[in-house]
């Protein structure tokens, strides 16, 4: 998903594998609280809110 986002934006491919491993926390977050698909499109209708409050929470939980 997060590789998508990057190629759909024209990044340069050297640039997409540090991109990914920086944003994949946020943007599975963002999946499963449903405001994203899996496609990196933002669900229509979804408060983002949502998203922000689970990636939150992973960052919370204990490793």
């Amino acid at each position: 998903m997060t590789e998508r986002i990057c190629r759909r934006s024209a990044m340069p491919e050297a640039d997409i594998p540090r991109w990914v491993d920086l944003h994949w926390p946020c943007a599975a977050a963002m999946l499963e609280a449903g405001v994203m698909d899996e496609t990196g499109e933002w669900v229509e209708d979804k408060d983002v809110r949502l998203g922000l409050e689970a990636y939150r929470e992973r960052l919370l939980k204990p490793k």
